[in-house]
């Protein structure tokens, strides 16, 4: 067997990764190529300006490449007065978010210098290679999709924000519309300078040097941050969950903890009930809410204490009881996803954002900036992170082996990253399901003491059973972007399989 296949956002950004695999790359090449290939085709889910996570199986062993994102501020004078985000509501539907966003909202980006690590330590083929089809993308324009429309009409808040991001995106004084063109020539320009140069052109290069000159006075960002940023080669998290092992990342990632935190609750319940059931989502459910429960009490504010990671992992060993433990405290956006594997059984997935975007371009470089310091999930009070420090994430870029199988997942959405995974695992463990079935199966989410439900897909009079006995229900007809963009890779005896995720415009392709 030889090839692969990826499961991403955009049919350009599996094109970009299969195309890496028929050049002879593997699946690191595949990722990495598509991840840049993202950055033109879903320009407001990822790119440049942002950071995210990887978790990496190369050679049967398993790594994670942390490149989220840093507090900024290591240029500024503490006495001095911060500059003020903008809060802005985004209108989901059935729900709303707020958020807050503007220059000051800009976190430290680490995009640039954790792809740059991930393909010089574990890539094969040349990254001016790998970045060629995404810089032709940018200077040739892509098709809006619908996607990329919904996402900007939902991001239009902020992108108006400024003229700069408004002509980008939108035309007439509104977003883009599927059927019309996205060009961007200045990013297929730093796309080249990038695989080219490396991640100094985000340094002491011209788009650092632009950064600073355009927000020094308006950001917390400076030039000393961004020479301190370092990408970094981290082990993982494992857990075994029914017949299956579970590879996720650890700090800075919070939902790693809370998802395999998940999966224990799921196993004190005992055998799951049948899929899409009543009963299924209750216990679903019940595993969310004790994820939930730590989520707002306790990660937010250990998270980054020493030792504090290692202890929680402990609590959830089969002679703990879980939760109790977890809350003892004992020590020892929007997003995008990107899954590849080859035939040599390595995988790589790529969970990255821009958040909701700070509403603003790096002039000249087609560069669009994050507002992770606006994101309660990434840059929580309670976590009291001082610059130079990570912020916490909610990316979860995942690794399953199960029996044969190797598969790779990961979802955008924010704190739904955590439930979205969470359904891939459980609906290819407990119930047997296909990569698409798992994928298109109806999920649920805890936040905040409301369960989210999908409604379609489900049996007769399990709404109504639910609405029973759960006070805060809130249902969702038909797929929703709000529960996140599962895209999903595998590799086994029989072949690849997969599946992108149609409620981000999901496309997976082989080769």
């Amino acid at each position: 067997m030889t090839g692969g296949c990826v499961a991403a956002g955009s049919r350009l950004t599996v094109d970009a990764g299969l195309e890496a695999l028929r050049a002879g790359g593997n699946a690191v090449d595949a990722a990495v190529a598509a991840a840049l290939m993202a950055c033109v085709a879903e320009p407001l889910l990822t790119g440049l300006g942002g950071a995210g996570l990887a978790i990496v199986r190369f050679q049967g062993q398993v790594h994670v490449c942390d490149m989220f994102s840093n507090v900024p501020g290591l240029s500024q004078d503490p006495e001095v007065t911060q500059p003020l985000m903008r809060g802005v509501e985004l209108d989901y539907g059935p729900t709303t978010q707020r958020f807050r966003v503007g220059p000051a909202a800009i976190g430290v980006p680490g995009l640039p210098q954790g792809l740059h690590a991930l393909h010089a330590r574990f890539g094969s083929l040349p990254l001016t290679t790998l970045a060629a089809p995404a810089a032709a993308a940018a200077q040739d324009g892509v098709e809006v999709t619908a996607g990329f429309e919904r996402v900007a009409r939902l991001l239009w808040p902020i992108l108006r924000l400024t003229q700069p991001c408004a002509a980008l995106f939108g035309r007439e004084g509104r977003p883009l519309r599927t059927g019309e063109t996205f060009r961007c020539p200045d990013l297929g320009r730093t796309l080249t300078s990038f695989a080219e140069h490396g991640p100094g052109l985000f340094v002491e290069g011209d788009v650092g040097q632009a950064t600073l000159r355009a927000f020094a006075s308006s950001s917390r960002l400076g030039a000393a941050d961004l020479a301190a940023y370092q990408s970094r080669i981290l082990s993982p998290m494992a857990y075994r969950y029914r017949d299956a092992t579970v590879w996720v990342p650890g700090p800075p990632s919070a939902a790693g903890l809370l998802l395999l935190q998940s999966l224990r609750a799921l196993e004190d319940h005992g055998l799951m009930p049948a899929a899409l059931s009543a009963g299924q989502v209750r216990f679903m459910a019940h595993a969310m809410k004790r994820a939930e429960t730590t989520r707002t009490r306790y990660i937010k504010r250990h998270l980054f204490t020493p030792g504090w990671s290692d202890g929680f992992l402990a609590a959830l060993s089969p002679d703990e009881v879980g939760e109790e433990r977890v809350a003892a405290g004992r020590t020892t956006g929007h997003t995008t996803h990107i899954s590849a594997v080859d035939a040599d059984g390595n995988a790589v997935g790529i969970t990255s954002s821009l958040g909701e975007t700070c509403g603003a371009l790096v002039p000249g470089t087609g560069v669009v900036l994050n507002n992770f310091l606006g994101e309660a999930d990434v840059n929580p009070a309670e976590a009291g992170r001082m610059p130079g420090q990570r912020l916490m994430t909610m990316c979860c870029p995942t690794v399953v082996e199960l029996g044969d199988q190797v598969f790779v997942m990961g979802s955008g959405g924010s704190s739904r990253i955590r439930s979205a995974v969470l359904h891939g695992i459980v609906y290819l463990t407990d119930h047997g399901m296909t990569c698409a079935e798992a994928v298109a199966a109806p999920r649920a989410h805890v936040e905040i003491g409301t369960l989210h439900v999908e409604a379609d897909g489900r049996p007769a009079g399990t709404m109504e059973s639910l609405a029973a006995g759960v006070p805060n229900l809130k249902r969702f007809d038909g797929p929703n972007m709000f529960f996140g963009g599962l895209h999903l890779a595998g590799v086994g005896a029989s072949g690849f399989m997969g599946s992108g995720d149609a409620r981000r415009s999901g496309q997976y392709g082989q080769t």
